[in-house]
């Protein structure tokens, strides 16, 4: 009976309860046969070389994409935008009693030229100045903050839209202000992340970006929901993961020269890579028994576009300067984008390491 005992206690705590807050969270501790792991492994960050705070040279600080959109000027961008596929089709909504005195909603489309709206009518019976001045401000209130990107420089640039557009257009939008609001959003989103990428590419070939050490794995962790038990992995338990992720986690955390696997934390909690995104925080963080540790990002099936890509180069460039034992995999089910890996191929090669 006393054996029992002692072997129970050798046996991991499954969770641990701590009152945060008045909330009730659960903590796992890293395994005692990974404990070793914890120490060894620093996580290269991008760094910014900037003036120092005397005359005697630069210093550095951790680079954030604030930092790389400083002298960007939106107002100067180009205005060049496909409005066309916004949808044009509006539906009034009726209830319709059935005979089993149940209301269903029925659906009619209104044409255009049915589409009248008081306040829009009004706005553009003023001076198209004017007009522009109204629209723009109902679209700052829809878009709020883009920080950095200063609000002034949004309305220079959405005024520059504006202004190309007839009244017909402008009456389109007021009808539609939210869906074109959308588009102008991502355009400028776009606008903004290649100006980072082409700021960020640059500071490196200048050597004013570098990687250095700069994040550890803590003794524990706290993920919120857990997903399924999988061996070889580093905590107790694991955070949540789709299907997918745990496809990945199986076929290639499990392998026999992977040393662990771990479901990388998000929202400030996990690692992540910095640079011209905001910041990238890969799925999974694993360790070969030779002492590399590669960075895996899982993508299904479905493309998220021009997101992935953006990710996917800033991850492979994240390995290059990060020196030999650091690897990034972009890893799909099938389908692939360029410096992407299908689930197949990255276990393969995963498994040289």
């Amino acid at each position: 009976m006393e054996e029992q005992i002692k072997e129970q206690e050798k046996q991991p705590v499954d969770e641990n309860i701590f009152q945060e807050m008045g909330t009730k969270v659960k903590r796992y501790k890293v395994k005692d046969s990974n404990k070793d792991f914890i120490d060894k492994i620093e996580f290269p960050q991008f760094f910014i070389k900037v003036t120092a705070s005397d005359i005697f040279g630069t210093e550095e600080e951790l680079l954030n994409r604030e930092s790389l959109l400083k002298d960007f000027k939106l107002s100067d961008e180009d205005i060049k935008i496909d409005f066309d596929q916004i949808s044009s089709d509006l539906y009034k909504i009726d209830l319709e009693e059935s005979k089993k005195n149940e209301y269903r909603p029925s659906f009619t489309k209104i044409e255009d030229n049915m589409v009248k709206d008081p306040i829009a009518e009004y706005i553009l019976a003023k001076p198209k100045d004017n007009q522009i001045t109204d629209i723009t401000h109902q679209m700052m209130q829809i878009i709020g903050n883009m920080y950095p990107i200063p609000d002034q420089e949004i309305k220079v640039y959405i005024g520059r839209i504006l202004k190309s557009m007839n009244t017909e257009q402008l009456r389109d939008i007021l009808v539609r202000k939210w869906s074109y609001t959308d588009k102008i959003k991502g355009k400028i989103r776009q606008l903004a992340d290649s100006y980072a990428e082409g700021r960020f590419m640059d500071l490196l070939k200048s050597k004013k970006i570098n990687t250095k050490a700069n994040w550890k794995l803590g003794n524990e962790i706290v993920p919120g929901n857990t997903g399924s038990s999988i061996g070889n992995s580093l905590y107790e338990r694991e955070g949540s993961m789709n299907g997918f992720e745990e496809r990945v986690a199986m076929e290639i955390g499990t392998s026999s020269n992977v040393a662990f696997w771990h479901r990388n934390l998000e929202r400030g909690k996990g690692f992540y890579i910095n640079g011209f995104k905001a910041n990238h925080y890969p799925d999974f963080i694993m360790q070969t028994k030779s002492g590399k540790t590669i960075l895996i990002e899982t993508k299904g099936d479905h493309l998220d576009g021009s997101d992935s890509e953006a990710k996917c180069r800033l991850g492979n460039e994240w390995e290059r300067q990060a020196g030999n034992d650091f690897a990034y995999f972009m890893v799909f089910d099938k389908k692939e984008i360029k410096g992407a890996y299908t689930l197949d191929k990255a276990k393969e090669l995963i498994s040289k390491m």
